[in-house]
């Protein structure tokens, strides 16, 4: 017996399609942060560096003709920042979660672990290779990173389904919140560029990752050294 043929055309199908009303979730990490004396005062939460506002300035720029519906931070003084120049231009406030912050550093806070990275210490590198959180004494683990962050972003976008909200937070944190939604072993497998914009669909049952690492308000990544 012959296989019916049904004559009624059918659209391709997409993942939006079959994932229904999803909240689009713009990624965002910080601008550049201020550099810092490792033990000074500032070093537990660094400001914008110089060239970090310019950063910040052409996000918002970048992103004042998006439909938001809403602007997240952390509370770090370089993420808060950040996010009050993507919202000046919505007329909206910035709502904060400290859920959204950098990774806890443990014993490597306060920019000892820039001063090891600065160094090559081999200790650090010996981390660095694992690609996870793990190992750092005292600190957070990588699961409790990954755990912490998608939480949050699932609550906050489950608010915002057919809308679109910018997050923004921190490179660990992007990391961690994809490498969670993409079931990857390692948590540190990209590297996230200040003020780059990663898009993520997002509802109660999937997710869709539709770009990442967006610099094209700062340069395009095809013609970038």
């Amino acid at each position: 017996m012959a296989d019916h043929v049904d004559s009624t055309s059918v659209a391709q199908p997409t993942l939006d399609a079959v994932l229904g009303d999803v909240c689009r979730v713009l990624l965002i990490r910080h601008g550049r942060s201020a550099n810092v004396v490792p033990g000074s005062p500032e070093s537990a939460d660094p400001d914008l560096h110089e060239s970090g506002i310019e950063q910040a300035i052409a996000l918002g720029e970048r992103l004042s003709g998006v439909s938001l519906s809403g602007v997240y931070s952390s509370h770090l003084k370089r993420a808060f920042r950040t996010a009050h120049h993507v919202a000046a231009h919505h007329n909206l406030d910035v709502t904060v979660y400290e859920d959204l912050e950098e990774v806890r550093l443990g014993d490597w806070s306060n920019g000892e672990f820039r001063r090891r990275a600065a160094l090559k210490d081999p200790e650090f590198l010996a981390w660095y290779a694992t690609g996870r959180w793990d190992g750092i004494p005292n600190a957070e683990t990588d699961e409790q990173l990954r755990t912490r962050v998608t939480t949050r972003v699932d609550a906050i976008a489950a608010q915002h389904l057919g809308e679109t909200i910018a997050v923004v937070a921190h490179g660990g944190v992007i990391n961690a919140y994809l490498a969670a939604s993409l079931h990857t072993p390692r948590s540190l497998w990209m590297k996230v560029e200040n003020t780059s914009i990663t898009t993520v669909n997002v509802n109660h049952t999937n997710k869709s990752v539709l770009t990442i690492n967006d610099c094209h308000h700062l340069y395009d990544h095809l013609y970038n050294d």
